[in-house]
């Protein structure tokens, strides 16, 4: 029974994390309209980690970590909740269709990480773009 617990958790957990990073896209397109939403120095940098993972993962074709713990636990479970594949083909799968290309979800993922990762880079928050306008300090040497 803990095991089911703990991949039911994990299964919030990486719905919640999936809801992170489209409210991140979201919040990135807001940006342009209204500035102190670029401001958001630490959610910003915490997406832009995030996308560039998930990014990642897509393009690599591997699953997302979460996935693979969720279908461990659910095999120590019972082995016949294991599903094959992706975490949100899966459940994408039960609502919408009963097949589902996994380019639906590699493409938009990858365009939404080179979105945020442009934005980032051309439209920097105001304290991170501030930490790289300082100047570099050296050691100061005393003149004689």
């Amino acid at each position: 029974m803990l095991y089911k617990i703990l991949a039911d958790a994990i299964v919030i957990t990486h719905f919640a994390w999936i809801l992170f990073m489209l409210a991140g896209f979201i919040f990135t397109l807001c940006g342009f309209f209204w500035k102190e939403i670029f401001d958001r120095w630490l959610f910003r940098t915490l997406h832009l980690c995030g996308i560039a993972y998930v990014s990642l993962l897509a393009l690599m074709g591997k699953y997302c970590p979460l996935t693979i713990w969720e279908n461990a636990l659910r095999a120590k479970y019972n082995p016949s909740l294991v599903y094959p594949g992706a975490f949100m083909i899966h459940y994408v799968e039960k609502l919408i269709y009963s097949d589902i290309n996994p380019l639906v979800i590699r493409i938009p993922t990858t365009f939404i990480g080179v979105f945020t990762i442009a934005v980032f880079i051309f439209k920097p928050p105001e304290k991170i773009k501030n930490i790289f306008k300082r100047p570099l300090r050296v050691w100061p040497l005393k003149k004689e």
